[in-house]
């Protein structure tokens, strides 16, 4: 893997770093530890985190990563895109007081939290607002310190209801295999998004029924199969909005949106303004 880390901001509270991570011919499948808690928070691209054999979990755009201190794991990256993330590294004590405060745990690593969460989209929001202001020519300290605590808090609360609902929902002898379909079917959206997925043809590739891959898809996700789409839609499209001043109608249509009205209602739908207002705005 060839990464590329760069420090966009540094304070007592917490330093976070922007990275660019590429496949490579000498990638292997050793695996890595790290030293801190930290926060991934994928803003392009696809990547996979291995905890264990057959144990791993896709993240895109609409996902945060936890990184424990001494919990080995492994990157991969599906479709050979590579992936960039900025990484939050909290000091020991907030994030201490910020997980006892949010989720009643001390440590990323906890039993109750999963390794990872769908942001809910004002999250989504707030990090691409926390990347335009580590870009101002001042960094407003105050600002991206705050954004950058909401968006763990939320993250935290996020995996720690998902792993309620996955204990209720699911026999133990049965988690691995369902688990497995639902990110082989996260993996495919979060690679193909533009494409105009049926339900039954997501459930041949992870062979088992559409009834029994929607219903254990918005049990382990939190969302249907199509809302998960459009969110992974809204992300990438978020991402081209930070990066160009490209017409919104070409954006849609590069995104997956049939047209430009069905991307402005869906982005009214999960974020509660359209993409012009939040041009306007200069939330994007």
């Amino acid at each position: 893997m060839a990464l590329v880390l760069r420090t966009l901001f540094q304070s007592e509270l917490l330093s976070i770093r922007h990275g660019v991570a590429r496949p490579s011919p000498e990638d292997t499948k050793e695996l890595e530890c790290e030293t801190a808690d930290l926060v991934l928070l994928p803003i392009a691209g696809v990547l996979a985190k291995h905890d264990g054999p057959r144990q791993h979990v896709i993240a895109n755009a609409n996902h945060a990563i936890f990184l424990g201190t001494g919990q080995p794991y492994r990157i991969s990256f599906p479709g050979d895109i590579g992936d960039e993330a900025l990484v939050l590294d909290f000091s020991k004590e907030a994030l201490m007081q910020m997980l006892v405060d949010a989720a009643g745990v001390q440590q990323l690593y906890a039993p109750m939290l999963r390794s990872h969460s769908l942001l809910p989209p004002a999250s989504v929001l707030n990090r691409e607002l926390l990347w335009r202001h580590l870009h101002e020519p001042v960094v407003d300290q105050l600002a991206v310190q705050e954004i950058s605590v909401s968006v763990l808090t939320a993250s935290v609360q996020a995996a720690c209801r998902d792993r309620q609902q996955l204990d209720r929902a699911t026999p133990t002898q049965t988690q691995g295999r369902r688990r497995q379909q639902v990110e082989t079917v996260k993996e495919l959206i979060s690679l193909y998004p533009q494409q105009d997925w049926a339900l039954d043809e997501l459930a041949r590739h992870v062979h088992t029924s559409p009834f029994h891959l929607a219903r254990v898809f918005k049990e382990e996700v939190g969302l249907p199969v199509h809302r998960y789409l459009i969110r992974t839609r809204l992300a990438r499209a978020l991402r081209t909005m930070q990066a160009s001043c490209a017409d919104l109608t070409q954006i849609a249509h590069a995104c997956g949106f049939a047209s430009h009205s069905h991307f402005t209602s869906s982005f009214r739908s999960v974020f509660g303004m359209t993409p012009t207002q939040s041009r306007q705005r200069g939330m994007i």
